[in-house]
């Protein structure tokens, strides 16, 4: 089942990286955030530890309802449900998607990481969650597609913790939730304030800024 679930978030920040238009991205991410409270919530069934269901509950309410509300606010606010503009081709980027998901899987078997009995499996699939999410920032050129490469890093390394030490002290979740929920409303704010400057989303029209 665990391998499973991994697969799933793999699957989903691959999906990030096909997508036709910034719209699309929000059901994506609501999904991957959807899962990620799924292995919280896996991970306090089988160990009992209260801040794993604490996590799990913040992780569906947070990352997989409020965040997704408001990406998908900004979008229809600044109607951007064009397509998305990328540095490679879809096809070449889904190349270098399942070489970085190759380069995780061998990374997390060399390096030898300490792992939980419970979120072994996932270790692996988060080390590529943060990879993919890099390559997400890298790879487009719009700033929505900026905040939603880093929310999947966030994923990863949230789901990282959860492999290797069931997570971190409750109020340290607090402060990352708290932290990761401003973010996202900054990312929608300059979004807005960047489309009414350059009525475009590009951030690659932001070089008209140098001096």
């Amino acid at each position: 089942m665990e391998q499973w679930i991994a697969m799933l978030l793999l699957a989903s920040a691959i999906w990030l990286l096909q997508i036709r238009k910034i719209s699309d991205s929000v059901p994506i991410l609501a999904f991957q955030s959807f899962v990620l409270a799924l292995t919280a919530g896996a991970m306090w069934h089988q160990t009992g530890l209260l801040h794993l269901f604490v996590a799990a509950l913040l992780t569906l309410i947070v990352k997989s309802m409020i965040i997704p509300a408001i990406l998908h606010y900004t979008i229809r606010k600044i109607d951007v449900h064009r397509q998305v503009e990328r540095v490679t081709s879809k096809y070449a980027s889904l190349l270098i998607a399942i070489i970085l998901a190759v380069a995780g899987f061998y990374v997390t078997s060399r390096l030898h990481l300490p792992s939980t009995k419970f979120g072994a499996p996932y270790l692996p699939a988060s080390v590529t969650l943060v990879f993919l999410g890099t390559f997400i920032m890298i790879d487009h050129k719009k700033a929505l597609m900026q905040g939603v490469g880093l929310i999947t890093i966030e994923n990863g390394l949230f789901l990282a913790a959860q492999s290797m030490s069931y997570g971190m002290p409750l109020m340290v979740e607090l402060g990352i939730f708290f932290d990761m929920l401003v973010t996202v409303v900054i990312i929608g704010i300059l979004s807005l304030r960047i489309h009414s400057a350059f009525e475009s989303l590009n951030i690659e029209k932001m070089s008209s800024l140098k001096g």
